[in-house]
């Protein structure tokens, strides 16, 4: 899953399918009277069950060996993510059809052989004056060199490089991705855990506020609409209960897509490698090590080199044929045979095509002049991406202290409402509402933690930063120069054949104007990072 989408289902919640019941009780399973003296207490007595119920169901799970940092996840990732494996797989994949375009330079020979049954009869006046019939043996040995292609085989060679270079550009892309996600899933699975609890608390919170409701009830300090209004937020506490369950599962389910087993005791996120200090020197960073750029660059270099191909499909060919063979000379046995051998230089040249060589060559030129202006728009996107996380994470910053400055507030509340209802000058209303501000406070104090986590990643992340050794130091690299690959592509005439050819290499063209966003980036101001994070 791409990280934008990651993280924008991680910023928006996570609109799931429905998953298949994991809880072996549910909300409408427990089954609550709704009249009658001893409604209250048996919805108490239940909700109490219901606050027991993961512990239970825990209970019979193996315990965690050991918990698990998110350097050690994002090494595990890097080294066996099957998506990561098989962008390094492309890399090789490609590094093999840059050795094919070089081994074009050398010679190739070719052996032929045969043993071949034949059978004649030769009739003059209906009468069999000849019959001869047995098997023979025929070899033959071909030699085919090219000598100068007028940079065909060097453009072609070109377009290889390119295309390899564009592939490791791509799996380092994918690792910044794959890290991407890590740090989402990671972080996703703690905020969820912690809004489970913070949902368990609240329900807790509200059965005891209920309790208390019930005994008033019964003194008759409280009224049936009193009674109500608490089993009405009682309710929608266990379908937040639910929801925040089911959101954390989902949340489990996508780690364990992502690292290939389930997480078991996540510890606190650590501490992110420090950011630039300004904006500028964000983007300078991202100019030269964004691998999306670098892929758009290598995009543009083969598309050059398709040029120069096409234009030397347009033009002669000199090469060199030779041949050895063996062939009898009868056809019953190979007493009688020919040995002959011969050499030739041989020069081709395109005389007319209708039209299609030329055509070609405007083609890939339209082609490199589009590649020109997506290389101009892969950098907008790169600067946006770097400008668009740098201001939401300073916007995260400074909206994380006013988060906790509300969860406090919030608190002093409900405690001055809880004495000023035993004091009667609150309703009961009253103290239901301010213990629901505290939730949706708590709520979103944890979402804005783990926001603010997962923003300050995908800065790094566009910046071409995020690596798993700045969070595991000591992870191998994976260095797509120690596959190794034929060594003697083209031997032993290729590297002759190849200086000379590329000497005639033609990859020029005239490209349309490229408007170049340069315009300066006032007000991107970072906020101080958040005391305690």
């Amino acid at each position: 899953m791409p990280p934008e989408v990651q993280r924008q289902m991680f910023l928006w919640g996570n609109p799931r399918l429905p998953l298949r019941p994991i809880f072996t009780m549910r909300a409408h399973e427990i089954r609550l009277m709704t009249n009658g003296a001893n409604m209250p207490m048996t919805m108490a007595a239940k909700i109490r069950t219901l606050r027991w119920l993961p512990l239970l169901l825990c209970a019979g799970m193996p315990a965690p060996v050991s918990a698990e940092t998110l350097g050690e996840a994002m090494a595990i990732a890097y080294q066996h993510n099957p998506g990561v494996e098989a962008s390094r797989a492309s890399t090789r994949a490609a590094e093999e059809r840059m050795r094919q375009a070089k081994a074009q330079f050398g010679p190739t020979l070719t052996a032929d052989a045969s043993y071949r049954y034949a059978w004649r009869r030769v009739t003059q006046s209906n009468i069999t004056v000849l019959r001869q019939d047995g098997f023979t043996p025929q070899l033959s040995l071909s030699l085919d060199q090219p000598l100068f292609t007028f940079g065909r085989l060097s453009a072609q060679r070109n377009i290889a490089q390119a295309g390899y270079g564009a592939s490791v550009a791509d799996m380092h892309s994918s690792e910044q991705d794959l890290m991407a996600n890590v740090v989402i899933a990671y972080a996703a699975v703690l905020r969820d855990e912690k809004l489970v609890g913070i949902a368990r608390e609240n329900l807790s919170q509200l059965t005891e506020t209920l309790d208390q409701i019930n005994a008033r009830y019964t003194a008759r300090y409280a009224t049936e609409t009193d009674l109500q209004q608490t089993r009405n937020r009682i309710f929608s506490g266990q379908a937040q209960l639910e929801l925040a369950q089911g959101n954390l599962q989902a949340s489990r389910n996508t780690y364990r897509n992502i690292l290939g087993h389930y997480p078991d005791g996540l510890l606190p996120l650590p501490q992110l490698p420090p950011l630039p200090r300004s904006i500028e020197e964000a983007q300078a960073m991202g100019a030269a090590s964004s691998p999306v750029l670098a892929s758009a660059r290598f995009d543009l270099a083969a598309a050059q080199g398709r040029i120069a191909q096409a234009r030397g499909n347009a033009r002669p060919y000199v090469g060199v044929q030779g041949s050895v063979a063996r062939s009898p000379l009868a056809v019953e046995n190979d007493d009688t045979r020919e040995h002959s051998a011969q050499v030739q230089v041989g020069l081709t040249v395109p005389l007319y095509s209708g039209g299609l060589l030329s055509a070609r060559i405007r083609e890939a030129r339209q082609l490199a002049d589009a590649a020109t202006q997506q290389l101009e728009q892969t950098s907008r996107g790169v600067r946006e991406n770097i400008a668009s996380y740098w201001d939401q994470l300073s916007a995260a910053r400074r909206a994380l202290p006013a988060y906790t400055r509300a969860v406090t507030a919030a608190q002093s509340a409900l405690d001055g409402a809880q004495q000023q209802q035993l004091a009667g000058q609150v309703t009961s209303l009253d103290v239901l509402d301010t213990a629901r501000d505290l939730l949706t406070s708590r709520q979103a104090r944890a979402q804005a933690e783990a926001q603010l986590y997962v923003q300050h990643a995908l800065l790094l992340g566009a910046m071409g930063q995020l690596r798993a050794d700045s969070f595991a130091p000591g992870t191998p690299p994976f260095d797509p120069n120690a596959y190794s690959s034929v060594p003697f592509a083209g031997l032993p005439t290729g590297p002759f054949v190849e200086m000379i050819d590329a000497l005639a290499v033609d990859d020029n063209f005239k490209a349309s104007p490229v408007q170049v966003e340069n315009d300066a980036e006032p007000d991107h101001v970072m906020a101080p990072e958040p005391e305690g994070q």
